[in-house]
């Protein structure tokens, strides 16, 4: 068992995905969603865009926006996340070092790398994955919770993020053309690993209750346990 074979029995169930605000194109700025990296700590999605929508009232749609605001001021705007105090330190920590380390967003999304992300407190490693993957457009695949959940199911368990996420991405380039065509569209492989990460998270959401997998859920990991 592989990556693709999960990615491909999930898009061979039709597992929706197309609707999460984080995909490409799907209503989010860059912006958005880089603060949404810190918001989505430790809560739910729909507080995330609570707080995002308070930034935009506030015309707080850039960086440079953020930046002229002090911390408390930050935390009062993301207060619906939850812990606002303590990810408002994490978001005023990334916008100190980012204009200390780069000329521009643009230049960002070219230069940063993994390790620049981790040095900063706050952002772990699937912060760090979700930047790389959905702002700078390069192929990190952002596992979680939820990709744990389902690779346990399958009877697969890893001690750490990057085998997990090894686990996850494997066979995916090698079978790129066939999922494009299974997709319907051409995806660079960025991409696709956006998808599988949608796909993760609407099947466990639909399908889990808690550890309980049901019946329809079943059906479509089955096959593939070891």
């Amino acid at each position: 068992m592989s990556g693709y074979e999960i990615f491909k029995a999930l898009i061979n169930a039709n597992i929706k995905y197309k609707d999460f605000e984080w995909l490409e194109n799907n209503g989010l700025s860059e912006f958005e969603i880089l603060v949404s990296v810190v918001l989505t700590q430790n809560t739910n999605w729909k507080n995330v865009l609570k707080a995002l929508v308070n930034l935009k009232q506030a015309n707080i749609t850039t960086l440079e926006d953020l930046h002229r605001l002090n911390t408390q001021e930050i935390a009062l705007l993301i207060k619906p996340s939850g812990f606002y105090n303590t990810k408002a330190k994490y978001i005023k920590n990334f916008i100190q070092k980012f204009f200390q380390d780069f000329d521009s967003f643009e230049d960002f999304k070219v230069q940063v790398d993994r390790e620049w992300i981790l040095s900063i407190k706050g952002f772990g490693q699937e912060s760090a994955d979700g930047i790389l993957n959905y702002i700078c457009k390069k192929e990190f695949l952002v596992v979680d919770a939820y990709s744990a959940k389902i690779t346990q199911y399958l009877g697969c368990e890893y001690q750490s993020y990057e085998d997990l996420a090894e686990f996850l991405k494997q066979d995916i380039a090698k079978h790129q053309q066939e999922l494009n065509t299974l997709i319907g569209k051409e995806c660079k492989l960025y991409e696709l690993y956006q998808i599988f990460h949608a796909l993760i998270v609407s099947f466990c959401k639909t399908h889990f209750q808690g550890k309980k997998l049901s019946l329809e859920g079943a059906e479509i990991l089955n096959p593939l346990k070891f």
